[in-house]
């Protein structure tokens, strides 16, 4: 009976970790997925606006507000874009976010550690010690 515990509990384990894996292959899967939209977004709105700026330089004015309306959405793909890359980057690292756990803030105040421990090590005091070969002691 002891043999068959065990059995049940080891299946049990591996169904789990093999969950959780699915899980997190999924949400990565997606997160990619959005990745890829939001950049196809930016360059199809980028080059609308080259084609609006082009109109604009021939003389029809009438497309500035136009091209404020795809600055807008570069603009928010742009923040888009960058919400899902943390989202991917906290997902590679740790798993994949609970409910409420801002990703975004997590990664930013782990790249501003980065960013701080550089900057010490740059900072760092250098004493440089010298001998005289021909000085008698």
């Amino acid at each position: 009976m002891n043999i068959v515990n065990k059995t049940k509990d080891t299946i049990s384990s591996t169904v789990d970790i093999l969950k959780e894996k699915n899980k997190k292959s999924a949400y990565l899967n997606r997160l990619k997925a959005i990745i890829t939209g939001e950049q196809e977004t930016i360059e199809c709105a980028y080059l609308a606006l080259g084609k609006l700026y082009l109109d604009m330089l021939e003389g029809n004015a009438e497309q500035r507000s136009e091209a404020e309306k795809f600055a807008d959405i570069i603009k928010a793909s742009k923040l888009r874009l960058k919400k899902a890359r943390a989202r991917y980057e906290y997902t590679l690292k740790y798993g994949v976010p609970k409910p409420g756990t801002d990703a975004e803030e997590v990664i930013q105040k782990e790249n501003d550690a980065i960013e701080e421990a550089k900057k010490a090590e740059e900072e760092q005091d250098i004493t440089i010690a010298y001998a005289d070969p021909d000085a008698k002691d």
